[in-house]
């Protein structure tokens, strides 16, 4: 990726400690959801879609909806980052990929699986590009589409490109292949994931066995260095440094990875392996990284288009043989829950989706990675779905939230997902969680804290309403207490805003675990 987007990924991968000013509403008010319930409906929202961002002239998607009065400040896409750069002209051929699969009749996708290749090929004619996971997706990709058209242009593109990159294999930090071609040291889940999926699809394509010991390699390197041998995948190592940062689509790729390893492999008992560390990581994204069901926001930039990734993995898994039942279904109800929720918070001026699937987008710009990123759970959930509003369980985790002025930690014990929220104790500083609920009338709020230095007083906000809050103490900070509140929420997204504000008298310091909401019947 370029310099500007891989400094915006940086940003992103910094969720967890850094402020996210931009996803919250100033005021902690709830944003309007489309009036009426309806039910999801997948063309409609890719019509929306293309009708926002796709540009047929140059045969390339925008960058931001065409509506906007918006310049980004740099950008490596054509026309000054007018247009979407490697990666997310990429990942948008995906989810034109995503929508020829689950319409093979439709001729207008199919068509258009060429038009946007095309398009690229135009724009950048040599394919040069320092970033390997930039071109590792267009292989990726390139695969994907031979395997869909039968077009021996896309699999020759994904061998060439697959070729090109595998020189930047090195033997240091255990293998792998590096993520930039100069200027670094890093090896990372987005660079070596999809090349384990493509040097697999290449085998199958050619018989060419030197692509299946390939894809041996690189799993094997991804597996033993980058995830911690159970099932959370991290995400790089740079300067004998490993990152342990959790984002959505490091889990996808590992399962994907492992998933078209599982394939080719003869031996019952590593495929018997393979399959069962898919799960074991999909079951723990399900678990972590979602707020009561429902992919957390990973913000805008690059990161408006990590979910993406584990859809199709989700997708995948709800689709692979020999698995349980029960738990296919499962995998297919989280595909259900997060194209209905997407669903439910379009905007309803033009039914673009924004990068946070909880709560209606606020603003003029929604960038096309991560609307199309939306776009892309309708097009791989069951294909016909009802009008409801998507609940699930209530647990909202503090650090999955929007955080402003705060950190995450997970050093105190006795903590429920990956963390809590804590360095809470200044003016501006708040933690916001959106919620949905089935029905408008009063519900019992629970926030499980901890006030290991003594009482903390906060202040609560439900949709733009502040009230004080006290939180009793707690005997040291790995004791968590639950204190219960009583709140009138209306039917569908709402905000809940904990904040610091001292002209409402806010003190002390306070660690804070989750919100959950009872009574969702």
């Amino acid at each position: 990726m370029s310099e500007y987007w891989g400094s915006m990924r940086r940003t992103a991968l910094l969720l967890l400690t850094l402020p996210l000013t931009l996803l919250a509403s100033p005021s902690g008010r709830a944003v309007p959801s489309p009036a009426v319930l309806t039910a999801p409906d997948p063309d409609r929202a890719m019509q929306d879609f293309l009708k926002a961002y796709w540009d047929a002239d140059q045969g390339y998607f925008l960058a931001w909806n065409r509506s906007a009065p918006f310049a980004r400040p740099s950008g490596s896409g054509p026309v000054g980052g007018k247009y979407t750069d490697f990666w997310w002209e990429a990942q948008l051929w995906d989810l034109v990929l995503d929508a020829a699969e689950r319409e093979p009749g439709n001729t207008m996708y199919r068509s258009l699986i060429d038009d946007v290749y095309t398009g690229f090929v135009r724009a950048y004619p040599d394919w040069r590009n320092d970033f390997n996971d930039d071109l590792g997706w267009w292989a990726q990709a390139s695969m994907r589409a031979y395997r869909l058209t039968g077009n021996p242009r896309y699999l020759q593109q994904a061998a060439t490109l697959f070729d090109s990159i595998w020189p930047y294999w090195t033997d240091a930090s255990g293998g792998g292949v590096l993520w930039r071609r100069s200027g670094s040291n890093q090896k990372n889940v987005a660079t070596n994931g999809p090349l384990v999926v493509t040097a697999v699809r290449l085998y199958q394509a050619t018989g060419e066995q030197h692509y299946l010991m390939r894809a041996q390699q690189l799993y094997a390197f991804v597996d033993s260095h980058l995830t911690d041998g159970q099932a959370r995948v991290y995400d790089n190592i740079e300067n004998g440094e490993l990152r342990r940062w959790d984002f959505t689509y490091n889990v996808g790729n590992f399962v994907l990875a492992a998933l078209a390893l599982r394939e080719v492999s003869l031996d019952p008992t590593e495929r018997a392996k393979l399959l069962q560390r898919a799960t074991d990581s999909t079951d723990w994204a399900l678990d972590n990284l979602t707020n009561a069901g429902i992919f957390l926001n990973e913000g805008t930039g690059d990161g408006g288009g990590f979910k993406g990734v584990l859809l199709r993995a989700l997708h995948t898994l709800s689709q692979t043989p020999g698995l349980d039942a029960a738990v296919q279904e499962r995998y297919r109800q989280s595909l259900r829950d997060q194209a209905t929720q997407v669903w439910n918070q379009r905007r309803a001026a033009d039914g673009l989706i924004g990068p946070d699937w909880s709560a209606p987008h606020e603003g003029d710009v929604i960038e096309s990675l991560a609307a199309g990123t939306g776009v892309a759970a309708l097009q791989l959930a069951s294909p016909s779905l009802p009008a409801r509003i998507v609940v699930g369980d209530g647990r909202y985790e503090a650090e999955n939230s929007v955080l402003e002025g705060v950190k995450s930690s997970a050093v105190a014990d006795g903590f429920s997902g990956r963390g809590y929220v804590n360095t809470f104790f200044q003016s501006g500083q708040f933690v916001e969680f959106h919620v949905n609920v089935p029905q408008a009338r009063r519900y019992l709020l629970k926030l499980r804290y901890s006030a290991g230095g003594g009482e903390a007083r906060r202040t609560l906000t439900v949709n733009g309403a502040s009230r004080k809050l006290t939180l009793p103490p707690t005997p040291d900070w790995a004791t968590w207490r639950d204190l219960d509140i009583a709140i009138e929420l209306p039917a569908g997204s709402s905000r809940i805003r904990i904040s610091f504000d001292g002209e409402m008298n806010s003190r002390g310091w306070l660690n804070l675990d989750r919100l959950t909401l009872g009574d969702l019947k």
